[in-house]
């Protein structure tokens, strides 16, 4: 459990940091769709769950992930795909992550 925490920890932060190198336009479309999510109404109605991010139960927020993968509203669609290009990259980027996909490392340059 504290290996996945700590996983979870600093793949969150692999994201933060993503998000801090992409133009700035796209961080504010960014801190708005989290802000968005972040407040309770819109959080209820856009993604179905009830609950704050860290008190929802994992089946909730994975019916959100569904769902927004497979939305037919575009917006649902393009936010589902940033979030997880984002997630994807920071998990793969951080070298801690390597051993758990089998991947060597990126190749020597001698």
């Amino acid at each position: 459990l504290f290996r996945s925490t700590m996983r979870i920890a600093a793949t969150i932060d692999g994201v933060e940091r993503a998000i801090g190198e992409l133009p700035s336009h796209a961080q504010a479309d960014f801190r708005a769709l989290l802000t968005l999510l972040g407040f309770a109404p819109a959080r209820w109605l856009l993604a179905g769950v009830r609950k704050p991010w860290h008190e929802a139960p994992i089946e909730e927020i994975g019916g959100f992930v569904e769902n927004w993968r497979a939305s037919g509203w575009a917006f649902k669609q393009q936010a589902y795909q940033a979030l997880h290009e984002l997630v994807f990259a920071a998990f793969y980027a951080d070298p801690a992550s390597w051993p758990e996909i089998g991947y060597p490392g990126p190749p020597r340059l001698d």
